[in-house]
């Protein structure tokens, strides 16, 4: 039996069979049944990236511990003094040892070092590789252990010119284990927040809406269930509207737990699933906006500069063995 050198092509063959299955599903070939069966089993189970696994690892963990969900995983708001940044894996079987106090970047940030950080065959996701990649985009000095959310999403404008990282220009290119940043200070300027980052977790085709035309006319709303660490879930039902509540059901935030009569809506900090909407421009296919949810009814357009709306790029890590 001879055996197959381990590449980054053999890798993402797995992810590769879903784009077959579409293409077969979508085109109407003429398929052979092996065929089919084999493009089948690959959409079913696709490839995922160390960092996505490692991200679903700290959520499921932590979801375990929900009887005591606001003190082992919050949102660092700002001027709270909540304690020093930190986000912790436990060993297997061991929920009570997981934690997380962070903010969205330094969340993805501690996820990227869990996975590919100076322990780790790969070895390079390093506070000197975030500094050097990934500098204040404010020009200031950094405070901070971590990249800004403003930061992250320089970088991956830059993605082609950055280490282990490709660039993802449209949102109908999104797939899981993608990282999607936001740099929003002139459209939220009463927030202390440069902008908000995101991990794609899953790809759920799109969800049209009435606010769609704020954005621009003929955009394609792509909806994503994403992973990230917010103090704002993405959800906020209106228990008024049956129309509301329906759509959070099908779209819910596991920080936002809905009242199975509808009477009542709570929600906590943290990391965890939610689902957002990312807005394709109809000609260019390029980000033209996002929704915070499902029942957003204000979504913010994107635009080349930070001075005039929100910029969003969005990035893949690119970190297999070769």
């Amino acid at each position: 039996m001879t055996s197959t050198p381990l590449t980054r092509r053999s890798l993402l063959a797995g992810a590769a069979g879903l784009t077959t299955a579409a293409a077969v599903a979508t085109a109407g070939l003429g398929a052979t049944p092996a065929a089919a069966a084999e493009a089948a089993a690959s959409a079913l189970y696709p490839l995922k990236p160390p960092h996505l696994l490692e991200a679903e690892t700290l959520v499921e963990y932590l979801r375990l511990r929900s009887d005591q969900w606001p003190l082992h995983n919050r949102y660092d708001v700002p001027g709270q003094n909540l304690g020093t940044t930190a986000v912790t894996w436990g060993r297997p079987g061991h929920p009570e040892e997981f934690g997380n106090l962070s903010q969205c970047a330094s969340f993805i940030t501690s996820v990227l070092e869990r996975a590919y950080g100076s322990d780790t065959a790969y070895a390079w996701a390093t506070g000197d590789y975030f500094d050097q990649y990934f500098p204040s985009k404010s020009g200031s000095t950094r405070t901070a252990p971590f990249p800004e959310a403003e930061d992250l999403q320089a970088g991956f404008a830059n993605a082609a010119n950055v280490p282990h990282f490709d660039p993802v220009t449209k949102p109908v290119n999104l797939r899981p284990g993608d990282l999607v940043a936001i740099d929003y200070d002139a459209v939220r300027t009463s927030t202390p927040y440069t902008g908000h980052v995101v991990m794609i977790r899953a790809v759920e085709g799109t969800f049209a809406s009435s606010v769609d035309s704020q954005v621009g006319s003929g955009v394609v709303p792509y909806l994503f269930q994403i992973v990230d660490c917010t103090s704002n879930p993405h959800g906020d039902p209106d228990i008024t509207s049956r129309t509301s509540t329906d759509h959070y059901r099908a779209y819910p935030d596991t920080r936002g737990l809905l009242a199975d009569d509808n009477s009542a809506y709570t929600q906590s900090t943290g990391v965890g699933y939610g689902h957002m909407v990312f807005y394709a421009d109809p000609v260019t296919k390029l980000f033209a906006g996002y929704r915070w949810s499902v029942n957003d009814s204000s979504p913010v357009t994107a635009t080349g500069s930070a001075a005039t709306g929100a910029v969003v790029s969005a990035a893949r890590v690119n970190a297999f063995l070769v």
